[in-house]
């Protein structure tokens, strides 16, 4: 597949995730959980932008270059050292349209994430270090709302880890 083609592809992604986003916004009633996909929705467009700029730049000039392509979200070590501060901001009371914004969003994102895999290890040169930079992100954006996912559920897991153990010692 060549680069404008995964280009293309990938815009289709973030622009289904990102438009999610903005409709988690304006569904839920939580303040908390609102800011959270406002800025999702806002990393998703940057995004956007930057994959739409890329798509006019490879048919001017062939090449593209990786800058401006960042993340304000926190890696998994970050946010699994922050776990109990952030579990006390985090209201008790989440409503149910938050939980299936969030379960179809994880969807999008682990789809996302998958795509910008596979085409990273298809790729080659700059388009591979620019998908890679992709994977990285999308997978801090998989994290996270994983992470309020499981929280929203009170399934006992945080991140897929069991919040206690039931062996006995």
């Amino acid at each position: 597949m060549d680069t404008l083609t995964i280009f293309k592809t990938a815009l289709e992604y973030e622009k289904k995730i990102r438009d999610l986003y903005r409709s988690g916004v304006d569904i839920i009633d939580d303040e908390r959980g609102k800011r959270i996909f406002r800025t999702l929705a806002d990393e998703e467009q940057s995004h956007v932008d930057f994959l739409q700029h890329g798509i006019e730049t490879l048919q001017a000039n062939g090449s593209i270059a990786s800058a401006g392509l960042d993340t304000v979200i926190p890696d998994t070590g970050t946010i699994n050292s922050n776990i109990a501060s952030m579990k006390m901001r985090i209201p008790q009371q989440m409503l149910g349209d938050l939980k299936r914004v969030l379960d179809s969003a994880l969807k999008l994102e682990i789809d996302t994430t998958e795509y910008y895999q596979k085409a990273c290890d298809a790729a080659e040169g700059d388009i591979k270090r620019i998908l890679s930079k992709f994977v990285v992100i999308e997978q801090r954006h998989t994290d996270l709302v994983r992470f309020e996912l499981d929280h929203a559920s009170r399934n006992g897991f945080w991140l897929d880890f069991p919040e206690i153990s039931m062996e006995v010692g």
